[in-house]
């Protein structure tokens, strides 16, 4: 069979001008688990366009909830062809149902126990409706990514595009707004070391990106990965939890094996909201001691905060560019909640009547849209506290001011050139996202309860 995997990406202009990509692991991944006899066809659409007149006979689409309306355009696109479809990933695993008006099969949850399965039931034609493994996918022994297949952006980019790898699965916290914990399981699985640098001895590039969700975890295991990177001189990035700066051994193996920065989600500088989020509340040192860890050591911070969570007052809004500018952050992700499908904070929104668009994925709404009615704020407060963070934040001023705090990592041509490049295109995409219509400005369905 001909088959085509494809990731897409909405391609407006709030989305379109991300500076940060990378060459995605997953469904290099799959093609890896396709049994041979196959033709194997990867579309990265924040990196080219489909060519949709090419002879395909099976089409699977990797699917985001942001990205769902755009999924189902090409699954009917292509089921008007009379190709058969089958979507995977985190929306489709909790909305099934939803997806399969738009999709012959369904893959809920991890695809490596099913995927030969469903590829020779494509091909007898005797696709089933929805496959799911027994279990959570054993790490050991995963087949090598069909790296060779993935599309490479073209044009220039601010920094040099790393090659996605994975180390981990799996989170152990059950943080109410996020369900990789429901998806991909609260065991923490860690993939063998040898493996792990196995594969990264077979990339060519100096770039990486470890995409799990919270890299580092096992930390007796991270330590003997980070050791036996140190001679392979790659340079990467990483998401993680703030927790790493716990441990000052770690950080400098991190260091020394070419960690250059991090993905850090602080979530909320409010201690109330800390409390409620389970991957910061056991938090041993205080958020600026992290930053002075982090920094010490050279490593670029890309800090994530969200916002309007329920112990937040509007407060927050001042509180968090304090710390932003005291702590010389290299740059910042700010963020309105967002009640996500398959998540206990959609549920319990729901059940308490403050979703204002249940199926918000359905309705084209953008980014940092104020999708239910908040608690310790008014929609209006936390629109205006949002946006004015914005402005505060990614004013020229404020860029420079957190430049001159600089760190090790910064002070090389490449670094200032990195800092600069992203803070630049970053308050570009969120000043042009500020104009955006927030659609339930002025609801307030807590006045209107009591």
């Amino acid at each position: 069979m001909r088959i085509k995997l494809i990731a897409p990406h909405e391609h407006r202009g709030d989305s379109i001008s991300t500076p940060f990509k990378l060459q995605r692991v997953n469904l290099p991944l799959i093609a890896a688990l396709t049994p041979p006899g196959h033709t194997i066809t990867i579309v990265e659409e924040s990196f080219g366009p489909d060519d949709m007149d090419e002879p395909v006979d099976l089409v699977g689409i990797t699917v985001l909830t942001e990205l769902a309306v755009r999924s189902y355009e090409i699954a009917d696109a292509y089921r008007r062809k009379g190709v058969k479809v089958v979507m995977g990933g985190i929306h489709p695993t909790v909305l099934p149902e939803e997806a399969l008006l738009h999709a012959d099969a369904v893959v809920l949850g991890e695809a490596e126990g099913v995927w030969a399965q469903l590829v020779a039931d494509a091909e007898a034609g005797k696709l089933q409706r929805t496959y799911k493994a027994e279990k959570m996918s054993c790490l050991e022994a995963l087949p090598r990514p069909r790296r060779e297949l993935a599309p490479y952006p073209k044009g220039k980019s601010i920094a040099p595009i790393p090659i996605g790898v994975e180390t981990s699965r799996g989170c152990p916290y059950d943080c109410e707004f996020c369900c990789v914990g429901a998806t991909l399981g609260r065991q923490y699985r860690v993939r063998p070391v040898s493996e792990v640098i196995s594969e990264i001895e077979s990339i060519e590039a100096q770039d990486l990106f470890f995409v799990d969700d919270a890299l580092g975890l096992n930390r007796v295991e991270a330590k003997k990965l980070f050791t036996e990177m140190i001679p392979l001189k790659k340079r990467w990035l990483a998401q993680a939890t703030v927790s790493l700066a716990e441990d000052l051994e770690l950080l400098d193996l991190m260091k020394r094996a070419g960690c250059l920065g991090l993905l850090i989600g602080f979530e909320s500088v409010q201690k109330q909201t800390q409390d409620e989020v389970g991957k910061i509340k056991s938090l041993q040192i205080d958020f600026y001691e992290a930053m002075r860890r982090f920094h010490d050591q050279g490593f670029g911070i890309l800090g994530c905060f969200v916002f309007g969570f329920d112990f937040e007052n509007k407060d927050v809004f001042d509180q968090t560019l304090e710390f932003i500018l005291k702590s010389h952050m290299d740059c910042a992700q700010l963020r309105i909640l967002t009640p996500y499908p398959g998540t206990r904070l959609y549920t319990r929104f729901q059940d308490e009547g403050r979703l204002l668009a249940p199926d918000w994925w359905l309705k084209g709404y953008p980014p940092d849209t104020v999708l239910y009615q908040p608690m310790g704020m008014s929609v209006d407060e936390l629109i205006d506290g949002f946006a004015r963070l914005n402005r505060d934040a990614y004013s020229y001023g404020a860029i420079a001011k957190r430049f001159f705090g600089m760190t090790p990592w910064k002070r090389g041509l490449f670094g200032c050139k990195v800092y600069t490049g992203l803070n630049l295109s970053t308050r570009s995409r969120y000043f042009k996202s500020l104009g955006n219509a927030q659609p339930f400005a002025g609801t307030s369905i807590l006045t209107e309860m009591g």
